[in-house]
């Protein structure tokens, strides 16, 4: 394998591996958020008690909850990982003068929001099925294959955009952000990717 595919590989894994064990994490949050945001509960404190005292820890994890937000969550980071590191080699990295960084938050941010657009974007249809399951699991027996023909059914190919201006809205300055960040504390940290391209 070449140099470039290894290193391909290793931040499609890295975000697959990372994605996978942050799902778990992430389930409860987003069950309870879409239960408030359908109006089932006036606030978080009801929804966590009668969630939590008619269902339990089942509740918080309705069938189909994990595996859907990892079909969701880890080709959203590898599309967006392996998008930023293509754009960060050959456009942030071939501007950035090698004396000075003075230019290089600009296109950290530019990059970075650019690849959690297109991430976004990419893994919209993956985010409807799993909001669809999370808040009402039962209507398609836990199943994504299920919950997918129905709402091809109801809504045609559209029904899988629905809602991707607000997370477009969310992912592409949070991402923006975040590579700014990450990207100018490599620097002040003296982080040179340079160092083991022996």
């Amino acid at each position: 394998m070449s140099k470039s595919g290894a290193r391909t590989l290793a931040i499609a894994s890295s975000a697959a591996i990372g994605n996978t064990v942050a799902s778990f994490s992430r389930v409860p949050y987003e069950v309870v958020k879409q239960k408030l945001q359908t109006g089932e509960y006036a606030s978080t404190f009801e929804a966590l008690k009668h969630m939590a005292s008619t269902g339990g820890m089942r509740a918080f994890f309705p069938m189909g909850g994990v595996s859907i937000q990892m079909y969701r969550d880890i080709p959203y980071a590898i599309v967006t990982l392996l998008t930023y590191e293509c754009l960060r080699d050959h456009w942030v990295n071939k501007k950035r003068d090698k004396e000075s960084t003075r230019n290089g938050p600009w296109r950290d941010m530019v990059s970075g929001g650019l690849a959690g657009g297109i991430g976004s974007f990419v893994t919209n249809p993956m985010d409807v099925i799993k909001t669809r399951l999370q808040v009402d699991s039962q209507l398609y027996r836990g199943d994504v294959w299920v919950c997918a023909s129905k709402t091809l059914e109801e809504g045609g190919p559209a029904a899988f955009l629905r809602g991707s201006v607000p997370r477009l809205i969310h992912k592409i300055p949070a991402n923006a952000f975040f590579f700014v960040f990450y990207e100018g504390f490599r620097r002040l940290l003296g982080v040179d990717d340079d160092e083991n391209e022996d």
